[in-house]
Parts: C-alpha cells; structure tokens; sequence
C-alpha cells in the first residue's frame, strides 16, 4: 500500500545497461583493466523507514567500496508512499555522486512501492517469475482514498514519474496504467507499417506486468516497456556484461538493528492496535497499573520501530534506556522486589563505561588492558564525586528551610506536612489510619484528621482501607494494610 506525503525531483540516464561500457581505472604500466565490483542492496519486505536506512548506508558503503554499479535486489509488496519518495530521491541524488549504474533486479515482486522505486532507478531486470505493478496510492489502512483526493495524488505523482522517466520511451506510461485504473496503455503502431498499435490495458483495471511482458519490444525503433531482460539471478547479468572473471560481487550484510526494523515495521499495526487497547483498559480502572505502563511500552515500540534500523553503533545507549526502565519498574510496578532495580542500575554504570571505552573499528586493533584502564579510572572518579556531593547534600540540605518547600510541603488535604510535620504528629510508629487514594505504591493516608504522603511497603492498597505505619521515613510513610 502507499501513503502519501512530500517531495522529490530529479531525471535519470536512459543509455542501456548492457551496451554502455562502464569506465575503469587502469595503471599506468598496464593496459589491463581492473576486476569491475557490484555491489548489492536488499530491497525485501514492506517498504518504511528501515529500508531507507538500509539504502542510504549500502549506497555510501557502494561509493567507499568505488563499486561500478549497484544492484537493488527488490522483492517487496509495497508500502509507504512518503518513505518511497525519499528513496527515489536517494536513488537519483546518489545517480550523480555515484557515475554508475543503479539497477532494480525484480526478484521476485516489485508491487506498489516497489514499482516507483524500480522507475527512479538507472535500469530493471527481472527474475524468470517477477511481477511488477499495482501501483495505486491508497490510505495507510489499506482503505481508498477520496476521488477528489485521489486525482490531485495521481496528477501529481505523475508528474513525477515523467521526471524521473528521462528518455525512457514507456516508462511514464507504463506507471500511469500501473497507478490509474481509469488509464488505458495503448502503444502506437508504426505508420510506416501500417500497424494500428498494441493495446497493453484496458480502462478499469490496474497494470502488473510479468518480467516477460516488462521485457518485451514495441514501437520503432524497437523498445523495451520497462526491463532490458530475464535473469536468473543477478550474477548473470554481470556475466552477460563483463565476461566471467572481471567482475566481483559484494552482498551488503543487514546488521541487527536493520533487521529489528523490519521486524517491528512488519508487525506495527498489530503492536499499535494492542497499546491502544491497553490504554483504553488503563483509562477504565482505578488508579495507573500494568495495563498503563504496557500500552505506553507499545506505543513508544511503535513509533520507535521507524528508528531502530538507525541505532547500529548506539547499542550502549539502548542498555542505558533499558536500565532506566528496569529501574521504574522496581519503583513503580514492583516495589521492593529490588532485582529489577539491581540489573536496572549496574545496566546503567555499565552503559556509561562502553560508551567511554575507545575501540577503533579497524583490523590492527586490540584488546588490552590499556582499553579499559583510563576509561575506568574516570568512572570511578565520577561515582566519588557524585556520593560525596549527595552526602554533602543530605547533611545539608534538611537544615534549611529550602528543604521544607522541596520535600512534602503540601499535601492533598487542607492541613501541611512535611518530615517534622510528620514526626511531630505521630510520635511512634504503629498508628493507624485510612487510605485517601490508592497507594500503588505511593498515594496519600489520613491519621487523626490529617493527610500525609506514604508508600505501601509491597503490593497495592485500595482507596477507603485501613492502613497500619511502620515506619516513619523523612520524606514519606511507610504503611502496610490492616484488617479493619
């Protein structure tokens, strides 16, 4: 499906793929050309943001790797217009940094999105059993789009396709019968010959062309609609024109936070559709509990499956966020279990000490005690530092009246508290009182007439119990429920 959204321009060179030469550097001593090198991008699955990731960076490896052309070795079923039309744009930017070939090698379905991205590309071959097509701009639930609405996506997009066409003869109208059901495909006749022409569609029905008919002939001079041939595979493409031995070949490896991105681009809907429900549940209990944390998990799962593919080489960021959540998960769905909390942390000190320790991506580099030793003598200084000045502060700070309006100066009631409020009240521990709000772990209790800030000491207390103090805490009560 496709989704619509912004802009891109730019054309592209029509010469054919198997009669251009490609130009190589050659030493001064011989005349003897160097092996020519390919290099080969995954275009596969539902097209979204981790595809445009995975472009971009297998494009810049191609210009590092000064590779003669690239392949995009596409089989997708389609998806996001917006997503599409950044790679066209990327397809056709790097066309001019790049001097080679960008060739979409259709194995086996380039539908939908697939289809435009194959157009912006320098030239398409296909596999023996491809598909190519079915290219209308629907919403991003799969439903149609408003007539009106659609005529203005359409006049646009093929305004677009023509750009990108160049001199390719059919290309522009073989996309239009592809995206327009109301468009019909008629190739004209030659008037030499006196040939009517060939009717390639029909009006009401959308265009998907099989790599043969995307390969086959019309017009005079004789063109191809789309593709310059059937393929097995893409290596005969580069036998046909290199010859066997003067070329190699080098596959782009999809790194794991590349996969995740698929992965979670794939199944979003589904995680999207189950956060919500989470949260309309959390709206209709009492208090915040699982159902709220797990939706807003999803949700967050959801809007940051569009970025994960870009997160290779951020991992020490991602043990760091996974701590912090630990952590909340110790305070605020299972207090005094103290594991999470424990993991949540050393996940924490650990992250910050990878992201210190300086490691060259180079062959030459290796492991040794040096790596480690500057990196953890700073960490340490940094954890002195930060237990001395939290030392100093607790010492300090309840000594001034700053700490009265920073800790428990009001509370829900009509009476203040705060931690000599408290321990002026209630002179000993074991005083009883009732629960004001859900304590889950921490709400507010009444004890003789006033309000207080507390904390359930495991599990959660309802609003209206009874409730026992068993400790007086400098910044809050610590309570366990009591059979009334």
């Amino acid at each position: 499906m496709l989704i619509f959204v912004n802009t891109v321009r730019a054309a592209i060179s029509s010469e054919p793929f198997l009669d251009g030469n490609v130009s190589v550097n050659s030493d001064d001593n011989s005349s003897q050309a160097k092996s020519h090198i390919a290099y080969v991008i995954p275009v596969q699955d539902q097209i979204g943001p981790p595809i445009l990731d995975i472009l971009r960076r297998g494009l810049k490896s191609a210009i590092q790797e000064k590779a003669d052309i690239v392949i995009l070795d596409m089989d997708t079923p389609g998806g996001e217009l917006g997503v599409t039309l950044e790679i066209m744009e990327e397809i056709i930017s790097n066309l001019e940094r790049f001097k080679g070939k960008i060739i979409t090698y259709v194995n086996d379905e380039a539908i939908s999105a697939g289809a435009y991205i194959a157009i912006a590309s320098s030239e398409i071959a296909f596999s023996p059993k491809s598909q190519i097509g079915a290219a209308e701009a629907v919403s991003g639930g799969g439903s149609n789009i408003d007539s009106s609405m659609k005529r203005k996506i359409n006049s646009y997009l093929k305004a677009k396709i023509r750009n990108y066409a160049g001199d390719y003869r059919y290309r522009s109208l073989v996309m239009s019968a592809m995206m327009d059901a109301n468009e019909s495909l008629i190739i004209e006749g030659d008037p030499i010959k006196a040939t009517d022409g060939s009717l390639i569609k029909k009006r009401g029905e959308l265009l998907t062309l099989t790599g043969e008919e995307a390969c086959q002939l019309y017009g005079s001079p004789p063109a191809p609609l789309l593709g310059f041939g059937v393929f097995e595979t893409y290596d005969e493409i580069l036998l046909k024109k290199w010859g066997a031995g003067n070329y190699k070949i080098i596959e782009m490896n999809v790194n794991w936070a590349e996969k995740a991105g698929l992965w979670l681009n794939g199944i979003a809907p589904l995680v999207l559709s189950i956060g919500l429900v989470c949260i309309f549940v959390e709206f209709k209990t009492a208090g915040f509990g699982v159902f709220g944390v797990l939706g807003i998990i999803l949700l967050l799962v959801f809007f940051g499956s569009k970025y994960v593919a870009g997160l290779a080489g951020q991992e020490e960021l991602i043990v760091f966020l996974l701590g912090i959540c630990l952590i909340l998960v110790e305070i605020f769905l299972a207090p005094g279990l103290i594991i999470p909390g424990i993991i949540g942390f050393f996940m924490m000190i650990g992250s910050i000490f990878w992201a210190m320790v300086d490691i060259w991506p180079t062959p030459d580099f290796t492991w040794s005690f040096e790596v480690f030793r500057l990196p953890f003598w700073e960490l340490l200084q940094s954890l002195g530092i930060a237990i001395t000045i939290g030392v100093l502060l607790s010492m300090i700070l309840p000594k001034t009246p700053l700490w009265n309006h920073l800790v428990l100066s009001e509370t829900l009631g009509d009476a203040p508290s705060n931690s000599k409020a408290i321990k002026s009240v209630l002179s000993t521990e074991g005083m009883v009182g009732r629960t004001v709000s859900e304590l889950f772990p921490s709400g507010q209790v009444q004890i003789n007439g006033k309000r207080y800030e507390a904390r359930a000491v495991h599990g959660r207390i309802a609003k209206g119990e009874k409730i026992k103090v068993i400790k007086i805490a400098s910044m809050d009560l610590i309570v366990e429920e009591v059979s009334s």
